[in-house]
């Protein structure tokens, strides 16, 4: 099957993690906290295994290719899935809810990708752009909406300090992949305005130091704005305790620490 854009498949494809996560809300939101979370533990699983499976299959076919470094926004968003839902991690559910919900859920929306296959279930790559964000979305939605984790202003933080943590590397190796080896690659979307709706902001040319280049215009307000962005998701979370402002969340880790 060949892809298009807006075509009724590509409106269930959008539709898909809304229609897995209400029958799951509808089943599981009175059960018990150990119910919800035996389930997330399966999501959060999936989500891994079909980023390990993507990987898997570009690795056989062209060998190290950099698509397989997890520093794609939507690539550890499918880690963050796992971490956040397996071990209650709450800076992991906080880039998870803030970040790669929203970039994976515009992914499914502009998913023009996918008309590069010309059969869309002939590859597991192509499954796995659908069914990867699909998760990434349904675990951020699970995690939050069913109060598996409650994050907090402290994870927030946190997990703006990891993402910059991971975003000095990407920007560096978005120069040395595409500008020495040739490759496109667009981790955290900071090299080029591809894929991303932030053309207007790529104006100038790219600062050279040896075989290392940027748009510092572009990089510094696409990072200021997904800051931004990130700041006001995180405040959403907010309304689904305004009823038991004393609810929380512990890891597992405390969680065994506490009983002992």
């Amino acid at each position: 099957m060949k892809f298009e854009m807006w075509s009724w498949f590509h409106f269930l494809m959008m539709l898909l993690p809304i229609v897995i996560f209400i029958p799951l809300y509808f089943i599981l939101r009175n059960k018990s906290y150990k119910t919800k979370y035996i389930v997330g533990v399966v999501i959060g699983v999936i989500s891994l295994l079909i980023l390990i499976a993507r990987n898997i299959e570009i690795y056989v076919q062209n060998g190290f290719d950099p698509e397989i470094i997890p520093l794609q926004v939507c690539h550890f968003g499918n880690i963050m899935v796992f971490i956040a839902l397996v071990f209650r991690s709450k800076i992991a559910t906080s880039i998870l809810w803030s970040l790669n919900v929203l970039a994976a859920y515009a992914s499914l929306v502009y998913a023009d990708a996918l008309e590069g296959y010309a059969n869309i279930f002939g590859s597991i790559r192509s499954q796995a752009y659908i069914w990867g964000h699909v998760f990434i979305v349904l675990g951020g939605l699970y995690a939050v909406i069913l109060k598996i984790v409650r994050i907090n202003f402290k994870s927030f933080l946190c997990g703006l300090g990891v993402l910059v943590l991971l975003l000095i590397p990407s920007i560096i190796l978005n120069s040395y992949f595409n500008d020495v080896l040739g490759y496109s690659i667009n981790y955290f979307y900071v090299y080029n305005s591809n894929g991303v709706p932030f053309e207007f902001l790529y104006v100038g040319e790219r600062a050279k130091y040896g075989w290392f280049t940027i748009n510092w215009i572009y990089t510094l307000s696409v990072v200021g704005i997904f800051i931004v962005l990130l700041y006001g998701i995180y405040n959403l979370q907010k309304l689904f305790y305004l009823k038991d402002k004393n609810y929380d969340t512990h890891h597992i880790f405390s969680k065994i620490k506490s009983t002992n």
